[in-house]
């Protein structure tokens, strides 16, 4: 039977403490927070202060990560969403910090009503979001659909340490990528969005050569148009 307990420490373990075994337990469900420390991200209310967008974006990109300043994968693949074209990029932990209850809701859900495509990036939490933008969804979608987001897209980009092979029926997780986004999947069908195929780097590395091929396959899904 799996430990509980070794699995929640490996899920947050990034420095490569663990042993070799302890490792091999994580891999399907960490979170993918890989390499050096980075600066801390700027929170709190000084941060909430960031102007909203005038410059017409059609696409809205949110960004989320539990452990924001030991990401590597992910922050790489920020640096490619803020100089997205027509996009405008939000990362959650940075204008919220750890304020799960903090969210301003009418200013958030006004970003909607110009957009026509909803990004989401955050790496894969124990099979699931981040307690952060699982908050922000509660809090600012609240208990009903936001008229806002009816006929736009979601577009889901999303992190794993387990190799696609874990992801799959046969597979140690028996689950595909698809079937883990379910819970996305049915808020954009309740919210009348359409939710166009996910981008999914599975196994996600830190390693140079790796992080250039996420940033490409990135630029070019966020180009497209459904």
């Amino acid at each position: 039977m799996t430990n509980h307990t070794d699995l929640t420490h490996q899920a947050t373990d990034d420095n490569g403490i663990a042993d070799r075994g302890r490792r091999d337990l994580l891999k399907t469900g960490a979170t993918i927070a890989v390499g050096a420390a980075l600066p801390s991200l700027a929170t709190g209310a000084n941060a909430q202060t960031q102007t909203l967008p005038s410059n017409g974006a059609k696409t809205l990109i949110l960004a989320s990560h539990p452990y924001p300043d030991r990401s590597v994968v992910n922050k790489a693949l920020w640096e490619v969403a803020q100089k997205a074209e027509g996009a405008y990029f939000r990362n959650l932990e940075t204008v919220y910090g750890d304020n799960l209850r903090g969210f301003d809701r009418a200013a958030e859900r006004r970003l909607y009503q110009q957009m026509e495509r909803l990004v989401l990036i955050f790496p894969i939490h124990w099979f699931n979001l981040t307690p952060m933008l699982k908050a922000y969804m509660n809090e600012v979608w609240g208990s009903g659909a936001p008229p806002e987001l009816r006929g736009k897209e979601l577009f889901v980009v999303t992190t794993t340490a387990g190799g696609e092979d874990a992801y799959s029926p046969k597979g140690r997780l028996g689950f595909t990528i698809e079937d883990v986004l379910t819970p996305l999947r049915a808020s954009a069908n309740y919210t009348g969005m359409k939710f166009v195929k996910p981008l999914c780097f599975f196994a996600a590395s830190g390693d140079a050569s790796s992080l250039r091929r996420y940033q490409e396959t990135l630029a070019q899904r966020l180009r497209e148009r459904s």
